[in-house]
């Protein structure tokens, strides 16, 4: 039986050599980059092992040790933990780095620590123990098993969790594929991947690129990683893949220098090194040919058509979304960008006045009427010919105070724009409440598939069901236009009520790209984006945004994860505030609540989950509810348990039980955290009475 400690492992062989160089040229910019800015910095070697290996040559955690003590003088401290569970190759390590700490000048500055045991229970008592300094300082983990075991999910989710932390993970794909279909080893797969996903894998003939698929989109959709880049290592006697190296972040800067690094570290760019024999490249799984630059040029114009964006913000821009990432560097960007200012497909001005090459701050402005784009002109007065321009048409409206306004009923024939006036203004004390609101109906449908999600009963009919389908452009920018010039009274416009606002981040034609600049080009009216999305990468790249409201939709964390098809709560929480940072005004909405055991428990937490990151500009509860089209809709019916009364709005939970849970949040909020903006989402006249709120002033997430 071989062990870790085995001498057949500990023979110094090619792959390791690439492995240990890339390690070494990212750990050098990293030291130094951060070394500066922080007052210690630290490196975990998760699977350290010996201190050398078999013909004397050092292993990992002494080159770092040396990389860090050629950079004295550009950090103030450096924590060091090597973590190595098995006994013979702990004490080679200690042995070894012992010998070495002689030839170290800096080791002053440097804090060496062994850790015993399994890699899991160590960061996981890392995680605990996370009010030390250690683990709030910026922190680089090297995690390098022999196999696939020992290597949970959940501890890269906990890494994540953590600030400025990155990873650089041997993931041993060649052992994987060959295991996947042991059923002995079904668990251990599942802890591995965070799920049972890997279960789909592809075919033998494309099962690599598929787990290496599956892993960075764990890494990206459960662990919250922004960034991740993978470089394939082969053997160098066999025509197959042993491993790859991932890289995640959610530092830009880190990720562009890896992705550096892995370029100029494979032969012929490929991201790879594939061996001396190695001419099989289809398994690199890149949807680009790294030396097509024509190609490239294409992928540019296309998916910045229309922008103009600084230097050194394009290739962040291009990052997203990560599985369409190009395989370029910057030296390419340079070359490629060169070109198309010379063909005239771009322009460039440049912050000095010198011809010279391109700079971070030089500005690029890409057409917006290149091929597969969306040539869309900003509507300047009257529209081009042929185009007749839709009429606008107002109605009285009673609000909520009893009183009477003429207001916007619709644009057109309402399939764009139009006030949602289904609710009848309330008459009864089991009557519900909902003030009319203007709806922007761009697209309709949701990808994520949540259990009591109202469209499975609206487009119970459609073939697609509740599949995502957006509607025109043209047509939604015509309307829009009509409507931000002639309607004189303030609006928002809520785009979120028969789709996912953000749910076409990801595509060519990212929805907040489009229509951020129509409102922000007028000052009376605002747009409102609600969704359970966590892909706000566009939202904080587009400035101004003074008019754009985000409102995100959240639950207690036990309940979205049973019922919510769609990111994880922490998830959506950590992208709400990057938009709050970002300037725009946030707003949450709770809803629908669902008294499940241990209820009062997790809505506290979800409360205080939502309060240590940001402070909404206000807050919406709503209780679980159901129209019957929406129960005959849905396929997964165990919330219906939980419906015991009806309105005139579909089926509800008891008056009591939602009672309770308004009471306990109202006052949580206002004991708790000061705050008193709260409004119930389409709830009875009973129920506002009971908790003496006054519905005739309420400001709930869809109006202004």
């Amino acid at each position: 039986m071989t062990t870790d400690s085995s001498p057949e492992k500990w023979v110094y062989r090619e792959h390791t050599r690439v492995k240990h160089i890339l390690l070494e040229k990212y750990l050098a910019p990293w030291i130094k980059i951060l070394g500066r800015r922080h007052a210690r910095i630290c490196f975990v070697d998760g699977f350290a092992g010996r201190g050398e290996y078999a013909d004397g040559t050092l292993g990992s955690p002494i080159k770092a040790l040396k990389v860090a003590d050629e950079l004295a003088g550009l950090y103030s401290k450096m924590s060091f933990v090597f973590i190595e569970k098995d006994e013979d190759n702990f004490r080679n390590l200690e042995e070894v780095i012992e010998r070495e700490e002689d030839s170290i000048r800096n080791l002053r500055n440097m804090e060496i620590t062994t850790e015993p045991g399994e890699f899991a229970e160590v960061v996981n008592k890392m995680c605990a123990e996370s009010e030390e300094a250690r683990v709030l300082d910026p922190c680089f983990f090297f995690v390098d098993p022999f196999g696939f075991g020992g290597v949970p999910f959940d501890i890269f989710k906990a890494i994540f969790s953590m600030p400025r932390t990155e990873v650089l993970f041997t993931f041993m794909v060649s052992y994987i594929a060959r295991f996947i279909d042991e059923p002995q080893l079904a668990s251990t797969f599942t802890t591995l991947f965070g799920g049972e996903d890997w279960r789909q894998v592809a075919p033998l003939e494309r099962r690599e690129q598929s787990l290496i698929e599956l892993y960075r989109q764990q890494l990206h959709q459960v662990a919250g990683v922004r960034y991740s880049w993978h470089f394939r290592v082969c053997e160098t006697d066999r025509l197959r893949t042993l491993y790859y190296l991932v890289h995640a972040t959610n530092n830009f800067t880190g990720h562009k220098i890896m992705k550096d690094v892995m370029f100029r570290q494979s032969a012929d760019g490929s991201f790879a090194y594939l061996g001396p024999q190695d001419v099989s490249r289809r398994y690199q799984g890149t949807l680009f040919d790294i030396h097509d630059t024509e190609q490239f040029k294409e992928v540019l114009l296309k998916r910045l058509a229309g922008q103009t964006i600084q230097y050194d913000r394009i290739e962040k821009a291009m990052c997203v979304p990560w599985h369409a990432e190009p395989p370029y560097v910057d030296q390419h960007y340079r070359q490629v960008l060169k070109e198309l200012e010379e063909e005239g497909r771009v322009s460039v001005h440049r912050v000095s006045s010198k011809k010279r090459g391109l700079r971070g701050d030089d500005v690029i402005t890409f057409p917006s009427s290149n091929p597969g784009q969306i040539a869309l002109p900003l509507l300047e007065g009257e529209p081009k010919a042929g185009v007749a321009r839709p009429k606008v048409y107002y109605k009285e409206f009673a609000r909520l105070d009893g009183a009477k306004e003429l207001l916007l009923w619709r644009v057109g024939d309402g399939s764009i724009i139009i006030r949602f006036d289904k609710t009848p203004a309330p008459a009864a004390e089991t009557d519900v409440v909902c003030p009319h609101f203007v709806e922007l109906k761009w697209a309709y449908g949701c990808p994520f598939d949540c259990a009591w999600c109202y469209l499975k009963g609206t487009f119970r009919f459609r073939p697609g069901g509740p599949s995502p389908v957006v509607k025109p452009l043209e047509k939604t920018q015509l309307h829009v236009q009509t409507f931000l010039e002639e309607v004189k009274t303030p609006e928002i416009v809520n785009t979120g009520e028969i789709a996912d606002s953000l749910m076409s981040e990801s595509t060519e034609h990212p929805f907040s790209k489009f229509i951020i600049p129509l409102f922000e080009r007028q000052k009376l009216h605002k747009v409102l984006f609600l969704t359970k999305s966590s892909n706000v990468e566009n939202l904080v790249e587009i400035w101004p945004h003074t008019h754009a409201v985000i409102s995100f939709s959240l639950n207690a964390v036990p309940v979205a994860d049973r019922w919510e098809k769609a990111p994880k709560v922490q998830e959506r929480i950590r992208a709400a505030k990057e938009v709050f940072d970002a300037g725009y005004e946030v707003r949450v909405r709770i809803d629908p609540m669902v008294p499940v055991d241990n209820w009062a428990q997790y809505y506290r937490e979800l409360l205080n989950m939502i309060f240590d990151a940001f402070t909404p500009e206000r807050v919406t509860l709503g209780s679980l509810r159901g129209l019957q089209s929406t129960i005959n809709g849905c396929s997964d019916k165990t919330w219906v348990k939980y419906l015991k009364e009806s309105s005139n709005w579909g089926r509800k939970t008891d008056l009591n039980t939602r009672l309770a849970m308004y009471s306990l949040l109202t006052e949580e909020l206002a004991a708790r955290h000061d705050f008193h903006r709260v409004a119930l989402c389409k709830e009875t006249v009973e129920v506002w009475d009971a908790l003496a709120m006054d519905y005739t002033q309420m400001r709930c997430n869809c109006i202004a």
